[in-house]
């Protein structure tokens, strides 16, 4: 029954970034994860288009790339604790 809950919270993470772990009780780190993937990235890639174009295609990589950190981040941590 355990590895049943722990497959599901995992599937909750692959649908949304943090919904597993809020699944599991762990309720700041979910909030934390959605926070940083569905907030913060975005919002500092549209400030660094509002400051220089350069700059903007750094930060989007940047963002593009922590932003599968944190949803496979999700998904482990789901899966594995």
């Amino acid at each position: 029954m355990q590895q049943k809950m722990k497959i599901f919270s995992a599937i909750c993470s692959i649908l949304v970034v943090g919904l597993g772990q809020l699944f599991k009780g762990e309720t700041k780190k979910g909030v934390l994860l959605l926070l940083a993937f569905y907030f913060t990235l975005p919002a500092l890639v549209y400030v660094s288009l509002i400051i220089d174009g350069m700059l903007f295609l750094y930060v989007l990589g940047f963002a593009i790339i922590s932003g599968i950190i944190l949803w496979i981040y999700s998904i482990a941590d789901a899966l594995l604790k």
